[in-house]
């Protein structure tokens, strides 16, 4: 079987897209399975809870990084090397550069004869290159699903190419909220999102697995409140409102400085159970949508 490829998005930052990858991953391979992690936030967050030293360095253009990736100047095995908590492909601080496909790679042009350039641009742009630029990401992808068990996306917080990459390339969201109004209103926009990529890519196979309540005080009314609304928000988009919270803890705002994913800086704090707990129930849930789709 190929491996499931995920999105882990909502289009509000700081509500646990990374602490969520990184600590899915981690718990997936300590089980034994074979985990791919793919950072496509230039804030590079989850490259820095990777491991010492594993962030690429601020203006550094010579490791090869997504960016490269995506630009066609390498290709994806080239940049994935391994971590704390599985394999991962970095992102770089200039990947906000990116904003589709050139008509000829940096490697195309330096290995090809000047008519040969002359002849594949004028080729490309006959047939309508970069029209399917939110494609990329899922070609590319393509090339190592058999590698792997899961593949996660960390996405940057706006909706940008790069977030309608993950999202076309991807099987399942996974999508990580807050209680309060602006995680619930980013909930909705990111539904209206997929919905727009379904309408105009027929071919696209994307489901919400679900909302994971990330920050969760559990003896906070409001927040019980929010549980009721993102149990209808999900199951109007197919998907659940996971079972298993992420209790609110200080070590998710601290495990980023010791660059250690959380489940090695604070294996048996609150939160580092809940994400112990939270990825056996989403490996179930993954399990049956996947025999959904093959049934169906």
């Amino acid at each position: 079987m190929m491996g499931v490829v995920v999105s882990v998005t909502n289009q509000k930052g700081g509500v646990g897209k990374t602490v969520t990858v990184s600590s899915l991953a981690s718990a997936l391979t300590r089980q034994g399975y074979k985990v791919l992690s793919i950072n496509l936030d230039p804030q590079r967050n989850l490259d820095m809870v990777a491991g010492k030293g594993i962030a690429i360095p601020l203006g550094d253009k010579t490791t090869r990084s997504m960016l490269d990736v995506l630009r066609r100047d390498c290709s994806l095995e080239d940049v994935i090397i391994p971590c704390d908590f599985g394999d991962l492909a970095r992102a770089s601080n200039l990947l906000s550069q990116w904003t589709g496909r050139s008509l000829i790679s940096r490697t195309e042009f330096e290995s090809l004869e000047k008519d040969e350039v002359y002849k594949l641009i004028e080729e490309r742009y006959s047939s309508g290159w970069g029209t399917d630029d939110h494609k990329v990401l899922k070609e590319i992808i393509s090339s190592v699903r058999e590698r792997y068990d899961y593949i996660f996306m960390d996405t940057n917080p706006s909706l940008t190419l790069l977030t309608i990459n993950s999202l076309v390339a991807a099987d399942y969201v996974l999508i990580p909220a807050f209680a309060e109004a602006a995680s619930r209103d980013a909930i909705t926009e990111l539904w209206d999102t997929i919905r727009g990529l379904r309408a105009y890519n027929p071919d696209m196979q994307l489901q919400v697995a679900g909302i994971l309540v990330t920050k969760f005080k559990p003896r906070n009314p409001f927040a019980k409140k929010y549980i009721q609304v993102y149990k209808r928000m999900a199951q109007s988009m197919g998907g659940i409102l996971f079972e298993q919270k992420i209790r609110e803890a200080t070590t998710v705002t601290e495990y980023i400085t010791t660059q250690e994913n959380l489940l090695s800086y604070d294996s048996y704090g609150n939160a580092a159970l809940d994400y112990k707990k939270f990825a056996d129930e989403f490996t179930a849930r993954i399990a049956v949508l996947e025999r959904m789709k093959s049934h169906g």
